[in-house]
């Protein structure tokens, strides 16, 4: 249900609690290649939208689910304010590679330091 990546760049990055693991994951609740997929849960809807602007922009297609009691009473902050960006199922990876692009290369540069340092 969350996305949560220690290595972006600039705002979108996430930091990990204390006691949680950073990692990259998009959930769905059935069986369908087609059905949406959550691959962000933002703080608030205008987070939401800055994120689902990113994936249209690089052509997929998305869109926000939020509580509607957010946007009449305007929340910003609190469990009614978050809102989730969905993709269609098969875009899904695509879409976190957008989200998350450092995830890879950021591995792979931890796994050369280790290996120097064991030199």
């Amino acid at each position: 249900m969350t996305a949560w990546t220690e290595a972006l760049p600039g705002w979108f990055r996430r930091k990990a609690d204390s006691g949680q693991t950073a990692s990259v994951s998009a959930t769905t609740g059935g069986g369908s290649e087609n059905e949406p997929v959550v691959v962000w849960q933002a703080a608030n809807t205008m987070e939401a939208h800055v994120v689902k602007g990113r994936l249209e922009s690089e052509g997929i297609p998305a869109y926000v689910r939020s509580e509607a009691l957010s946007a009449i009473y305007g929340l910003t902050a609190g469990n009614l304010a978050r809102a989730d960006v969905l993709v269609p199922g098969l875009l899904a990876e695509q879409a976190l590679e957008i989200l998350f692009p450092d995830d890879e290369e950021d591995q792979y540069e931890e796994d050369q330091d280790e290996s120097i340092s064991n030199l």
